[in-house]
């Protein structure tokens, strides 16, 4: 880890001077501080606008910002949430060219003080701010890309800086294409001096001022004039459509105080009839319109007719206009889940009841299902974890027709669930969530998508950041001690993501050992990894990446601390060649014997081929724990014997200690005082209550004339054996003379014992 600079070190000591409990979080070169919170300056009855320019003014020094770099801020957004608090949002340029993701947020409370501080510049280039490649030629690219046969017009391109995948930072074209067949809107990153295509979006999502027009089964839009503000007609797809939307602009109006998707007051337009059998509804970020399909009366019936899909394809258009999330991976999945989030607030009145989404106009043969449920994504294909998440291969780049754009409707389900936890409560993966009141878990919700997600330019957001913004709306709104705090943090760490609160902790520990697998080798190959946290296992998972072409050759075996070993995968045939999977209780009952035991230890993988003909490799393994944190209590006992070690005598003398309570070890500090004109003759060994012998002296030291020490499990390698072992019983001190001459005394002896 990098060192703070001189002039950083003195910003960070004029921060605490004004909070001292206010934290702050680094990137991993310490050069940018990702986020602070607390009490950031002093009360102040200046502007908001002006309070944030003296705060990023002042906080300058905190940054370690490549010397000579010109940069600008530019306000991106400036607004007062429904509780007072402000929070401006600003765009980074370097030398006049913006920076895509590049936001800085200042939020102020009431008081004018600044209570929170994120950042996401860049602080340092080592690329050319002149493009190698003409906007003519990279619109080129982007049309080959595209491919023939399709009629696409190019509203806008820009050059900007952007951070590829290994977080190098590039100068590219972003150029903006629409396509006529379906209107959906794409974004490409070409390098501007490479011609590479490093990363490519669609960002079409598949608002009182009401228009409602209709397409007339055709692909116009808006298409003709229905029906304006209180207006009526027969075409009840078009009234739907019309009443659907008003009822979710006065949700937003009289929850949050929002006018419109844009809070500005925009028309909420809207287009029903599109195309012919159409299965789907959109926002149009383009067009900025929401776009709704008849369905083919089969799969889908008109979608207009849903308030629960209307209200999610209107959030959609509130997302774009502060989170901006880019429509791929975890930012496309997170666009979809706050959309569904505010569909189920929206489509319930107080008590949530119903937590699926689409049930009314999905199937309409079929009673029951519906296109996806928060309360269990699994019923309808979701995953509920990370454990699950689906991730695009290694330099697979998002495609709406060859991977949804990274799984966003797939892995949508995980901060789903989520947000279910948050509200409803429940136990999910042994994590024990108290959920809170609805009003309190939408303010959160909004302000964490309004306020604490709001980014100057498209940004990919991810699960992690999603959660961080809920808390830091949580804490603006509730605190961080209370009920609403640690739902949050429960919910999150339920699906696999983060910390939980009270006493349980997740472990994880991955190793990527790449170790051959030897043919026909019974013995096996064997990687370990040592858990250093202490706890109670409540639950485990192990994952394993094997590459082997015939893994029925394999037997993989997991060896737990206390020396059990619980058979994997065993001589088995799989969907594929290689081994890449989790294994759970559900998977491998054998698991449930550690549940209990401690997690400290040593955890080994040891994998063996069984048969002729093929290697493999153990590319990867890693452990996953749910961890009860147990209470830890000290027991002292000491005893001074004075008792003369005969000389020359291998059997020695012993001396007994009892303890009678039962309990784990988690450290052991053993003292020891021994008076003798030649140390070097004695041997010293104490035996455990389960039989273990640990040397603590083995004829070293020489002529020194005594021993006085403390051996500890903390620091000696060797008396680690004694670590998750029981302590009832009887320990015995084992003090032996091996040469003649030198007569001495066991002086004290004694045991400090950590214990669960």
């Amino acid at each position: 880890m990098a060192e703070l600079s001189e002039k950083q070190a003195k910003a960070v000591v004029k921060l605490m001077g004004i909070d001292p409990g206010c934290k702050i979080f680094w990137d991993k070169r310490m050069k940018l501080p990702k986020f602070i919170k607390g009490r950031l300056s002093g009360p102040s009855s200046e502007s908001p606008d002006k309070i944030a320019k003296n705060f990023l003014e002042e906080s300058r020094d905190l940054l370690e910002m490549q010397e000579g770099l010109a940069e600008r801020l530019e306000v991106s957004v400036s607004e007062t949430d429904f509780s007072g608090f402000h929070h401006g949002i600003y765009l980074q340029f370097l030398y006049g060219i913006p920076v895509f993701e590049g936001s800085v947020q200042v939020h102020i409370n009431p008081a004018g003080e600044v209570i929170a501080y994120k950042d996401f510049r860049i602080t340092e280039l080592a690329v050319s701010h002149e493009p190698g490649l003409r906007r003519e030629d990279a619109i080129d690219i982007v049309t080959n890309d595209i491919g023939p046969g399709h009629a696409v017009t190019f509203p806008a391109s820009r050059l900007m800086f952007f951070r590829d995948r290994e977080e190098r930072v590039r100068l590219v074209w972003q150029v903006e294409s629409i396509f006529a067949v379906g209107f959906a809107g794409k974004f490409h990153f070409i390098d501007a001096h490479t011609g590479e295509i490093l990363y490519k979006f669609s960002q079409i999502r598949g608002a009182l001022c009401r228009k409602t027009y209709s397409a007339h089964n055709e692909e116009n839009l808006p298409g003709e004039l229905l029906l304006e503000n209180d207006q009526t007609v027969p075409d009840e797809v078009a009234r739907a459509a019309h009443e659907n939307m008003a009822a979710v602009y006065r949700y937003y109006k009289d929850n949050f105080g929002r006018d419109s998707y844009d809070n500005r007051g925009a028309p909420l337009v809207s287009t029903v009839h599109f195309m012919r059998d159409y299965n789907n509804s959109f926002w149009s970020d383009f067009h900025k319109q929401l776009v709704f399909g008849d369905g083919d009366g089969y799969r889908w019936s008109p979608l207009a007719f849903a308030l629960d899909i209307v209200a999610h394809e209107l959030t959609h258009a509130i997302a774009a206009h502060t989170a901006k999330f880019v429509y791929s991976e975890e930012a496309g999945a997170l666009d979809e889940s706050f959309a569904d989030v505010f569909a189920v607030l929206i489509s319930n009145r107080e008590e949530i009841t119903n937590w699926q989404i689409g049930e009314g106009v999905y199937t309409p043969h079929h009673a029951g299902d519906a296109l996806r449920a928060l309360s269990d994504p699994p019923k309808y294909g979701q995953p509920d974890h990370m454990d699950n998440f689906m991730r695009l291969a290694a330099g697979e780049i998002p495609d709406i027709q060859k991977n949804e754009s990274g799984y966003i409707h797939h892995n949508s389900g995980i901060p789903n669930k989520a947000a279910y936890l948050t509200i409803a409560g429940g136990v999910h993966y042994g994590i024990e969530v108290e959920g809170i009141y609805r009003k309190k878990a939408e303010k959160i919700y909004y302000l964490a998508l309004t306020a604490y997600l709001c980014s100057a330019t498209l940004s990919r957001w991810t699960f992690k950041e999603a959660r961080y913004a809920l808390l830091n709306a949580c804490r603006q709104l509730y605190g961080e001690e209370g009920p609403e705090y640690a739902a949050i943090k429960n919910a999150w760490a339920a699906v696999g993501l983060g910390q939980p609160t009270g006493d349980l902790l997740i472990v994880k520990e991955e190793v990527s050992p790449k170790i051959p697998i030897p043919d026909l080798y019974p013995a096996g190959v064997r990687s370990s990894i040592k858990v250093s946290e202490d706890g109670l296992v409540k639950d485990i998972r192990v994952s394993v990446n094997i590459e082997h072409p015939y893994i029925r050759d394999l037997r993989v075996a997991l060896l737990t601390p206390t020396g059990e070993s619980v058979i994997l995968h065993d001589r088995k045939k799989g969907p594929g060649k290689n081994i890449s999977r989790t294994y759970n209780l559900g998977s491998v009952p054998k698991l449930r014997a550690s549940i209990g035991e401690r997690v400290h230890g040593e955890w080994s993988l040891v994998v063996a081929d069984h048969a002729k003909e093929h290697t493999g490799s153990l590319l990867s393994w890693g452990l996953k724990f749910l961890v009860q944190k147990a209470e830890k209590k000290v027991l002292k006992r000491e005893i001074f014997p004075f008792v003369q070690i005969p000389d020359n005598d291998p059997k020695g003398i012993e001396s007994h200690i009892e303890i009678e309570l039962p309990g784990k070890i988690v450290n052991l500090d053993i003292s020891l005082e021994i008076t003798h004109p030649w140390i070097g003759d004695l041997r010293v060994l104490l035996v455990m209550p389960s039989g273990e012998k640990l040397a603590l002296h083995s004829r070293t030291g020489y002529s020194r004339k005594e021993i006085k020490k403390v051996c500890s499990t903390k620091f000696e390698e060797e008396l680690q054996l004694a670590v998750s072992k029981e302590m009832k019983g009887i320990w015995t001190l084992k003090v032996m003379d091996l040469a003649k001459r030198d007569v001495g005394t066991l002086d004290s002896w004694g045991l400090c014992i950590i214990y669960e």
